[in-house]
């Protein structure tokens, strides 16, 4: 009896274990490569991580930042690094200055001569708030004690970076440009901008009447707005064009970078980019045969804000009423897609929560069965002359009510 009762317990703490398990199995550490980083002196920074290196997005309430640095001969008190969280265009953080900077600065009491540990809630009172969706880069820096120079950069318990698709876009209704016309658009009910990583690139085929003497690509990406844009290229009616070059070119090939969108645009937020233009650069004729977007995350992570549908075979004068029937309803759209995302958020909680529901259900079966068995044995005696267990006998004179 008791042999199955410890196995009945042990069954119960391995079910509690492996559910409990399943709930921290995401978590995972993240090394940075810190081979570029430099000397740093009079406040400078050493190394630099931006967003398409690690997405500051992936820090859990679990995670710290550990920094390994070199400081020479310095013996100090004062730490001589700091960490940096950076955030340009930010909408989230208190922190934020007018044009929405931040530079937050985090330091901590938990050093060595040559290391220095900081936590998520020394994070989270220097940034202001704990959406890191929009930290835009890492540093670490020097705090002017003395020349110091980043050796290893580890952030622990990170949840896994965010699976990518990449996508590829119909490009049969592309048409011939020149003189800085348009071959193809891709608007955004087509490919949501908002779904490219730091890690994306637009990779275009297109055929180019002579690319043999070009001092150019033949081919750029436009960037448009019509829908009243946070960019601050947008004009006093929130339209924007700005032009995208092209990394890499040559024999048919065209490659852009998502840094190149972003420093274009002015904001890494796409969630009002309408459309994405390819055009040829005034040097040849050109049409697009294949565009592909790559290392996105999936559609229905996207957060454009979205606004009615438009007719893609208008002209360009319906377009522009389209833009003011877009632009009125905006108000009542912008408060649509932060509710998109807090939703994604509960989810992920509820499911953690069901996970320990599971481990409490797991444990209290494992007792209710304890108890049955308990409730039988206590219900039989041994009975000597047949040498086994049998029920109890019922007294004879049991009062009857």
């Amino acid at each position: 009896m008791k042999k199955l009762i410890m196995h009945l317990m042990c069954a119960a703490a391995m079910t509690a274990t492996a559910l409990g398990m399943s709930i921290t199995a995401a978590a995972e550490d993240v090394n940075i490569d810190c081979s570029s980083a430099v000397e740093s002196t009079s406040w400078g920074q050493s190394l630099t991580v931006n967003k398409s290196q690690f997405d500051a997005e992936r820090i859990t309430k679990d995670s710290v930042v550990k920094v390994a640095f070199d400081a020479g001969d310095y013996t100090g008190d004062v730490l001589p690094i700091e960490l940096i969280f950076q955030s340009w265009n930010n909408t989230t953080s208190p922190n934020a200055d007018k044009k929405g900077g931040v530079w937050a600065k985090i330091t901590t009491d938990d050093k060595t001569e040559s290391s220095a540990t900081f936590t998520y809630d020394q994070i989270v009172e220097a940034y202001g708030t704990d959406d890191f969706s929009e930290v835009q880069a890492i540093h670490v820096g020097d705090t002017d004690q003395a020349p110091v120079i980043c050796k290893g950069l580890m952030i622990t318990n990170c949840n896994k970076a965010k699976e990518t698709v990449d996508v590829s876009v119909d490009c049969s209704e592309a048409k011939k440009a020149s003189l800085f016309g348009t071959s193809f658009t891709v608007r955004y009910t087509t490919f949501d901008s908002t779904t490219l990583t730091g890690k994306s690139k637009v990779l275009v085929g297109y055929t180019a009447d002579d690319e043999s003497e070009l001092t150019k690509a033949p081919v750029a990406i436009a960037l448009q707005s019509w829908e009243n844009s946070n960019s601050p290229y947008a004009d006093d009616k929130g339209n924007v064009w700005v032009t995208v070059q092209p990394s890499v070119w040559g024999d048919g090939y065209a490659e852009f970078t998502y840094d190149a969108f972003v420093e274009a645009y002015g904001t890494a937020d796409f969630s009002k980019l309408s459309a994405i233009n390819f055009c040829d650069n005034g040097e040849t004729g050109v049409i697009v045969n294949e565009v592909t977007f790559t290392q996105c995350v999936s559609a229905d992570k996207g957060t454009h804000i979205d606004t009615e549908a438009e007719d893609d075979s208008s002209a360009a004068d319906e377009e522009s009423s389209a833009v003011e029937a877009e632009q009125e309803s905006s108000t009542a759209e912008t408060t649509a897609a932060p509710a998109a995302v807090t939703d994604s958020s509960e989810k992920k909680g509820s499911n953690a929560v069901f996970m320990v529901i599971g481990i409490v259900a797991g444990v209290a079966i494992a007792i209710a069965v304890i108890f049955i068995i308990l409730t039988k044995q206590s219900s039989q005696e041994y009975d000597i002359d047949k040498r086994r267990m049998v029920s109890k006998k019922k007294p004879k004179n049991k009062a009857k009510w």
